[in-house]
C-alpha cells in the first residue's frame, strides 16, 4: 500500500513567507504527517520536495494495511487543517494538502545501513492520484478502495486520465473512515455446513446454564471461514434473559490492551471506579484491580455470554484476564466465547475448541448458489460457469466466495484484493525457512514432492515442511504434498521474485517434472520481463515453443480439444515470427477449432499464420487450401481445385500443401458421390504425409480412408483387413480406435455378422463415452441405426437415427442431421407407418441436399406414392405408380454420379419393390441391386434380395 501526500500551493507559500518561518511550518507539517503514518504502522519511504511517500505492509504485510493507510491519510489531513487554522489566525496563511493511495505489487529493496526503497507501478499510480486530487482530497485507487469499503465512506469519481497510464484509471474519493464501521450483516442466507458446530455451542451453553459455572469455548478458523457467522447464529438462538457482551481486539493502536472490555461497557451504566476510568480513557488502576472489576461485572450480569473477537491480536494481559475469569468465576453462568485464528496460543485449560475447516464441495456449491441468487449483479453471467468456478476456487472459504462474486459482478480483477491482503498477511508471519520452501513449492505447482523442493532449495526441506503442515498451509497427499488452498499457492507465487521464479521454472523444465512445456513457458515469460537481454532467452524460447507444440499435438491426437487449443495457441504465440513451423501449427489449430464447431476461429488461425509468415508462398498456399476445406460445406461456390492444382504444380516438393490438397480433393469427390476417386485421393495424400514423416497427417488420412471403405467400392473383406491393420496400429490409442471400430462394425453387419458388429459398437461406444468424444459417440449411434436396419429391426433403427440427428443438430451439423432424419423416416415407412413417414418427409428442410440424402428422399417419396398413402395437406389419395416411377427414374439418373455400391443397391432394390407393386417385372432392378451388393461383398443385403425374389 503506497501513500503520497503533498502541500497544495507550496510555491506560493515560499514566495510569501520568510524562509525560517516556512521551515518551521513545514517541520510541523512533516511531524504531523509522519506521526499519523508511524502510529498506524506505516514507513516513511522518502521526502520529495514537500511531498511525503509512505508505504504500509513493509517489511511484513498486514491484512488491514489499506485501512491503516486510509486512517493515516485522514489523520494527516486533519492535522494539516488544524495547523492551517492555527497559522491562518496569526500570519494570514492557509495550508491544505492532497493525497493519493494505491494498492498493488512493488519491489522492496532493503539493505543493512540504508533506508527501504520501494519500486513499481503502484508507486507511480499513488503519485499520480495525489496530483489529481483536489485541495483537501484523498483519492483511492481501485484496489485500495475495495479493501477499505467495509470501513469507509467513498464516492467514485469519473475515470482519471493520469500521466503515463494508457487507460483511464478508476478512483474513489475518501469521505470518511471509521475502523469500527462495518457493513451490517443481514444473514439473509441460511447457515450452511456448520450445523454440527452450532449444536455443540448450543449444548455447551445449556451446560453452563444448568451447572451455573463459567466455561470457555474457542472458535478457531482461518480468515473468512465463517467464525463470525457461526457466532451470530448461536447468539440469535439464545434465551431472551441472557446478556450478550461483545468486544473486538485490534491489530494496531496505542493502549489497545483493554479495548474489547471498553467496547463491552460503553453501552452499560457501570458504577465501578475501575471500569468508569477504563471507559473514560482516564488513568486506570493496575491490572489486578481491572480484572477484579471485570469479574464482578460478569457475575452481576449473569447469565451472560461474552464474545471476544479476533483474540489472536490480544495482548498477553487480556489473555491472562480470560484465564482468570475462567478459573475464578464460580457459581455464575458465564460463557466466554473466544473467536480467533489458528495462530492463537492455547492458554485456557478445559476450553472447548471448535476448529472450523473448509466447507465441503456440496456445501460450497449450495452457498455459492445462494449468494448468486442474492446478488442481482451476477445474474447476467453464465451462472453454471460462475457457480462452478467460484465454488472450486474459493477452497471452502465462504468469504472468499462472496468476494469473488462481488468482484465478478463489478467486473473487477480476477483475484479480489481483500483475499490477497488476507493471505499475504498470513504468509508474512512465516519464518524465512518456511517461506523459502513455500515459494519453491508454489513454483512447482499445486502439488509437489519433497524431492522437487530439495532440488530447488539445495537443502533438506523436512523441518520447514513440518512447520507448514502444522500451520495447515499444506497437507499430505499420496506421493507428496499439496497446498490446502489453491489461492494460497497463487498468492505465494505472485509474491515471489520473478527472477527466482524464472530460474526455478527453468530448472523444473530440465527434468524434475513432466510438465516441461508450462515451466519453460513461464521461465521464458519471466526471463523476458526481468532479464530481456539474457543470451539464453532465444534458446529458452525455442524450447518452450517446441514443448508446448508437442504437448498440444498429443492432446489433439487424443481429442482433448480444449487442452490442445490452449497448448497449441500458446506455442504459436511463443514461437518467433518467420518460423516455418507456423504453417503446420496453423493447420492443426484450424482442425481443432473446426472439430469444436468454431468455423470463424478456424479461419482466424489461418489469418494469424499469414501474419506470422508474411509473404511466404508455401504458407499462403497451405492456408488457401485449408480455407477451401473449411468452407466446402458452407459455400455455394465450387471449390477452386483447378486453380489450386495449377499453383501446386509450380512447387512439387511442398508436401504439406499437396497432402492437404488431396484431402480437399477427397472431400469434393465424396460430395459428388465419387467414392473410388476419393479413396485414391486419400491414398495420394497418405504418400505425401509419409514423405514428410508427419504422424498427425498420416493418422488423419488413415482414419479417413478407413471410414471411406464402408461406402466405397472396396470389398468388405478388404475393408475388414484395413480395419484389422489399423486396430493393431492404434491398439494403445482409444480415441483413434473408435472410428476404426465403427467401420469394422458396419462392414461386419454387411457381411451378416450382426452379433460381432454389435460387440464392436459396444466397445467403440464405451471408449467414446469414457473419453468424452462427443462427435464420435454420435457416429456410433448413427452406425447402430444402420446395423439395426440391416438386421430388419426398423423401430430400433428409427430411434437411433433420430437420436443421432438431434445430437448433430445441437452440435451445429445441420446437413448430416438432415440426412439422418430422412433415414429415420425411411425406417418408419418400413414399419408400415407410411403416413408418419410422409409427414417427416414433408417437414424435411428445403434446399440442396447431400447426394445420399437426395437419393433417400426420392426413393422414400416414390415408395410412399406407390403405397397410395395420403400425403400431408392433401385430400386425394396419391397412389399412382407412374408418379412413383418418375421419382425413381430421377433417383436412378442420380445413381450415375456415385459408385457407392450399397447406395446403388438400396435405390435399385426399392425400384424392384415398386415395379412389383405396379405389376411390372421386378427382376431387372432386383438383379441390378443384387449385383451392386455382391460387388461390395455385402452378403446380408444379397441374402435379403434373394429372399425377396423367392417370395410368391
Amino acid at each position: 500500500m503506497v501513500l503520497f501526500i503533498d502541500i497544495v500551493g507550496s510555491t506560493e507559500l515560499a514566495e510569501r513567507l520568510d524562509p525560517e518561518l516556512l521551515l518551521r511550518i513545514l517541520e510541523r507539517y512533516y511531524d504531523a504527517c509522519r506521526g499519523a503514518i508511524l502510529d498506524r504502522g506505516g514507513v516513511v519511504e522518502k521526502y520529495i520536495g514537500d511531498a511525503i511517500m509512505a508505504v504500509f505492509g513493509v517489511p511484513a504485510a498486514r491484512e488491514d494495511d489499506a485501512l491503516r493507510a486510509a486512517l493515516a491519510a485522514a489523520e494527516a489531513m486533519d492535522s494539516v487543517h488544524r495547523l492551517s487554522e492555527e497559522i491562518g489566525a496569526s500570519i494570514g496563511v492557509r495550508l491544505d494538502a492532497h493525497c493519493g493511495i494505491a494498492y498493488g505489487a512493488v519491489m522492496v529493496v532493503s539493505e543493512p545501513g540504508s533506508d527501504v526503497r520501494v519500486v513499481g507501478d503502484t508507486v507511480n499510480t499513488a503519485a499520480r492520484l495525489q496530483s489529481a486530487a483536489g485541495d483537501g482530497e484523498i483519492l483511492l485507487g481501485e484496489g485500495a478502495a475495495r479493501l477499505v469499503r467495509r470501513h469507509a465512506v467513498t464516492d467514485e469519481v469519473p475515470p482519471l486520465r493520469l500521466k503515463g497510464k494508457r487507460d483511464p484509471v478508476r478512483a474513489w474519493r475518501l469521505v470518511a473512515v471509521e475502523p469500527d464501521r462495518d457493513q451490517p450483516e443481514s444473514d439473509a442466507i441460511p447457515l450452511i455446513g456448520r450445523e454440527t458446530d452450532l449444536d455443540r455451542l448450543t449444548l455447551l451453553h445449556e451446560q453452563v446454564a444448568r451447572e451455573r459455572r463459567c466455561r470457555v469455548a474457542t472458535v478457531l478458523g482461518a480468515p473468512g471461514i465463517g467464525k463470525s457467522r457461526l457466532v451470530r447464529e448461536f447468539l440469535r438462538g439464545l434465551p431472551a434473559q441472557v446478556t450478550v457482551l461483545t468486544g473486538r481486539c485490534s491489530s494496531y493502536g496505542i493502549g489497545a490492551t483493554y479495548r474489547p472490555i471498553t467496547e463491552m461497557i460503553e453501552p452499560l451504566d457501570v458504577d465501578d471506579p475501575a471500569l468508569r476510568a477504563l471507559a473514560g480513557r482516564q488513568e486506570t488502576p493496575g491490572t489486578a484491580e481491572i480484572a477484579r472489576a471485570v469479574r464482578a461485572l460478569f457475575e452481576r450480569l449473569a447469565p451472560v455470554v461474552v464474545v471476544l473477537d479476533n483474540l489472536q491480536w490480544a495482548e498477553p494481559t487480556l489473555l491472562d484476564l480470560v484465564e482468570e475469569c475462567a478459573r475464578d468465576l464460580t457459581g455464575a453462568p458465564v460463557l466466554l466465547l473466544c473467536v480467533a485464528r489458528p495462530e492463537l496460543p492455547a492458554r485456557c485449560d478445559g476450553s472447548t475448541t471448535l476448529e472450523l475447516g473448509p466447507l465441503p464441495p456440496a456445501a460450497m456449491e449450495r452457498l455459492v448458489a445462494e449468494l448468486c441468487a442474492a446478488r442481482a449483479d451476477v445474474t447476467a453471467h453464465d451462472l453454471d460457469t460462475l457457480h462452478g468456478g467460484v465454488a472450486a476456487r474459493a477452497d471452502g472459504n465462504p468469504l472468499f466466495a462472496e468476494l469473488m462474486l462481488e468482484t465478478a459482478g463489478e467486473g473487477g480483477a480476477d483475484l479480489p484484493p481483500t483475499i490477497q491482503a488476507l493471505l499475504g498477511a498470513r504468509l508474512d508471519l512465516l519464518g524465512r525457512a518456511e517461506r523459502e520452501v513455500l515459494e519453491r513449492a508454489a513454483t512447482i505447482g499445486q502439488t509437489f514432492t519433497a524431492g522437487q523442493v530439495r532440488a530447488l532449495l539445495g537443502d533438506d526441506p523436512a523441518p520447514a515442511v513440518g512447520d507448514l503442515l502444522r500451520e495447515r498451509l499444506i497437507r499430505r497427499v499420496p506421493g507428496g504434498f499439496e497446498f490446502t488452498q489453491t489461492l494460497t499457492r497463487e498468492i505465494v507465487y505472485s509474491l515471489t521474485r520473478k527472477e527466482s521464479r524464472a530460474d526455478w521454472h527453468r530448472a523444473l523444465a530440465g527434468g524434475l517434472t513432466q510438465e516441461a512445456g508450462m515451466h519453460l513457458l513461464a521461465a521464458c515469460r519471466l526471463t523476458r520481463e526481468v532479464r530481456p537481454g539474457d543470451p539464453l532467452l532465444p534458446e529458452l524460447t525455442d524450447r518452450a515453443a517446441a514443448s508446448l507444440i508437442r504437448d498440444g499435438g498429443q492432446a489433439l491426437h487424443r481429442k482433448d480439444l480444449p487442452a490442445a487449443l490452449a497448448l497449441l495457441e500458446q506455442g504459436r504465440e511463443t514461437l518467433p515470427p518467420g518460423r516455418d513451423e507456423h504453417r503446420s501449427l496453423a493447420v492443426r489449430i484450424s482442425d481443432a477449432r473446426m472439430l469444436r464447431g468454431e468455423a470463424p476461429r478456424a479461419l482466424s488461425a489461418l489469418d494469424r499464420a499469414e501474419e506470422l509468415l508474411p509473404g511466404d508462398p508455401r504458407n499462403a498456399l497451405t492456408c488457401a487450401i485449408q480455407r477451401e476445406i473449411l468452407t466446402l460445406r458452407s459455400s455455394a461456390r465450387a471449390p477452386l481445385l483447378v486453380e489450386l492444382r495449377e499453383r501446386l504444380d509450380h512447387d512439387p516438393g511442398d508436401d504439406l500443401s499437396w497432402c492437404r490438397f488431396h484431402q480437399l480433393e477427397a472431400l469434393v469427390r465424396i460430395e459428388a458421390g465419387g467414392l473410388g476417386a476419393a479413396e485414391r485421393a486419400l491414398r495420394d495424400g497418405l504418400e505425401r504425409a509419409r514423405a514428410m514423416g508427419d504422424r498427425y497427417e498420416e493418422d488423419r488420412l488413415l482414419i479417413g480412408l478407413c471410414e471411406l471403405v464402408q461406402w466405397s467400392p472396396t470389398p468388405v473383406a478388404e475393408g475388414l483387413e484395413i480395419a484389422r491393420e489399423l486396430m493393431e496400429r492404434f491398439a494403445g490409442d482409444r480415441a483413434l480406435l473408435v472410428p476404426v471400430l465403427v467401420t469394422r462394425a458396419r462392414l461386419l453387419a454387411l457381411r451378416g455378422s450382426l452379433d460381432a458388429a454389435e460387440e464392436a459398437l459396444r466397445v467403440a461406444d464405451g471408449h467414446a463415452q469414457e473419453l468424452r468424444l462427443g462427435l464420435a459417440a454420435i457416429t456410433v449411434t448413427q452406425v447402430r441405426g444402420l446395423v439395426e436396419a440391416l438386421g430388419g429391426r426398423h423401430e430400433q433403427a428409427e430411434l437411433r437415427f433420430t437420436e443421432a440427428a438431434r445430437a448433430l443438430r445441437a452440435a451445429g451439423h445441420a446437413a448430416p442431421a438432415a440426412t439422418l432424419e430422412l433415414y429415420a423416416a425411411r425406417e418408419a415407412f418400413h414399419q408400415g407407418e407410411a403416413r408418419r413417414a410422409a409427414a417427416a418427409l414433408e417437414q424435411a428442410p428445403e434446399g440442396p441436399r447431400q447426394l445420399r440424402a437426395e437419393l433417400v428422399a426420392l426413393t422414400l417419396e416414390a415408395a410412399i406414392t406407390a403405397a397410395g398413402t395420403p400425403r400431408t395437406g392433401e385430400d386425394a389419395i396419391v397412389g399412382r405408380t407412374e408418379e412413383a416411377r418418375r421419382l425413381l427414374d430421377r433417383a436412378v439418373d442420380l445413381l450415375a454420379s456415385t459408385d457407392d455400391p450399397c447406395l446403388r443397391g438400396d435405390v435399385l432394390f426399392e425400384a424392384a419393390r415398386i415395379d412389383r407393386a405396379a405389376g411390372r417385372d421386378p427382376s431387372p432392378a432386383a438383379h441390378a441391386a443384387r449385383a451392386a451388393y455382391l460387388s461390395k461383398g455385402a452378403a446380408l443385403p444379397v441374402r435379403a434380395v434373394d429372399e425377396w425374389m423367392g417370395e410368391p
